[in-house]
């Protein structure tokens, strides 16, 4: 978001109107849509209310909302305003001041970078896998990822299947990257479609996993 902000107010600057058109588009259709939105549909739908993964990912589209109006706003002048009206921001969108980048995270940038690579290649794998029909679809695959990048050893492996969208992965690190597809054992969650260890454990619910059954624990309690 940062960097679409500092491209677009380097083409406002320079009268370069297109440039900010093409940037919000690819932005919005590609950064978002297919991969930002695409990755944490599941915690935004699944998790707790109140988790903070959930929590963090609101905070970051709360963000990226009023970043967009307000860059969209000379372009879109009438949606831009319903839109900020709509969100309860109070006042008009043509009387705010354009966002300012925040800050410049390189290593963030350089560790995205290589996750997107190794996405690449498990999607590759898995489209493989599909074709073979070893896997009906992408979360019934058991991945093991051969990793030559030390990014997957600093970042959590659920947040890894998360990031790749996979129920089941395994990492070995490993000079060249390389990637092995096979269909999970474990059951499908009714509640997120995920493939789990967990699911059929528990008596109560046995056809949720165990981070969606103690989200509908609670909310059958909250209800009562």
């Amino acid at each position: 978001m940062d960097e679409v902000i500092r491209d677009c107010r380097s083409a406002y600057e320079a009268f370069e109107f297109h440039k900010v058109y093409h940037t919000l588009n690819q932005f919005c259709a590609v950064d978002l849509s297919s991969l930002y939105i695409d990755i944490t549909k599941d915690r935004m739908y699944c998790d707790a209310a109140d988790s903070a993964l959930r929590r963090a990912t609101q905070k970051v589209m709360h963000e990226i909302f009023y970043a967009l109006c307000r860059l969209l706003a000379p372009i879109l002048a009438f949606t831009a305003e319903e839109a900020w009206r709509h969100s309860e921001a109070g006042g008009s969108v043509h009387l705010e001041e354009f966002p300012q980048p925040q800050h410049r995270d390189n290593d963030a940038s350089a560790q995205v970078a290589e996750l997107l690579r190794l996405r690449s290649v498990i999607g590759q794998a898995i489209e493989r896998a599909r074709q073979e029909k070893l896997i009906g679809n992408t979360l019934e695959a058991r991945v093991v990822l051969n990793s030559d990048s030390d990014v997957t050893e600093k970042i959590d492996k659920e947040e890894l299947e998360e990031f790749f969208i996979v129920s089941d992965l395994t990492i070995h690190q490993a000079k060249e990257a390389s990637v092995s597809v096979t269909k999970t054992p474990y059951k499908k969650c009714a509640r997120c479609w995920r493939h789990r260890p967990t699911v059929g454990a528990s008596k109560a619910h046995p056809d949720l996993c165990d981070r969606c059954e103690s989200v509908v624990i609670a909310l059958s309690g909250a209800t009562r």
